[in-house]
């Protein structure tokens, strides 16, 4: 597989950005002090508490992740924008198998700190919810920071930081019951996963009845 620094630089330049050498080097050293850095171990664990978030979604509502779980338990996902390719792979991924995820009993929110182009979310069958500046993803695991690139263009904000990507399958207790916390965006956990714990999560809500 290509080294990370190398992808985002491809991706970047794909996207119009003009990366000089000094860039060039500094997204690959923040590559690799990503991968360096053990942040799953540093994300909340499995058993522990999701913090409550309410974040507006595309559509302009706002969703309250407590009144979410009223109602059975839900796939949190972080995504760095749909303009990042893999973003919008396992996000086709997640509204294949929405139909299971709500036959089981779940809901799924995606979070992002993007805040504009977001019209084609409104098709999604789950909310894609605006996490201004990565306020609820810093609370929850980490995310890419001093890139020396454009990220404020990329998602319209004022830090130059993305999420991690992660996904996390939180219980109506609202404690963590499955956890992916992944520094190299390309791998995602597979949607049998996330179906798989979102099965697991319904079953103990309902023995917990």
């Amino acid at each position: 597989m290509e080294a990370l620094g190398e992808v985002m630089i491809e991706g970047l330049e794909k996207r119009g950005a003009v990366l000089d050498d000094d860039r060039r080097a500094a997204v690959v050293r923040a590559a690799g002090e990503l991968l360096d850095s053990n942040i799953a171990m540093r994300a909340l664990q499995i058993g522990e508490a999701m913090p409550d978030f309410a974040l507006h979604a595309a559509s302009d509502e706002l969703v309250r992740l407590s009144d979410v779980l009223r109602d059975g338990p839900t796939v949190v996902s972080f995504f760095r924008g749909t303009w990042c390719e893999y973003c919008r792979s396992f996000t086709r991924a997640l509204a294949d198998v929405y139909p299971r995820i709500r036959t089981a009993g779940a809901e799924i929110l995606a979070l992002s700190p993007q805040r504009e182009g977001l019209e084609g979310t409104r098709a999604l069958p789950f909310a894609w919810l605006r996490d201004d500046d990565n306020r609820v993803a810093r609370k929850v695991h980490w995310a890419y920071r001093k890139l020396g690139i454009d990220l404020p263009k990329l998602n319209q904000s004022d830090r130059f930081e993305l999420p991690v990507p992660a996904t996390y399958v939180v219980g109506t207790d609202q404690r963590i019951r499955f956890a992916h916390v992944e520094p190299d965006y390309r791998r995602r956990p597979t949607v049998q996963e996330v179906l798989g714990a979102v099965q697991e999560a319904t079953t103990s809500t309902e023995l917990l009845r």
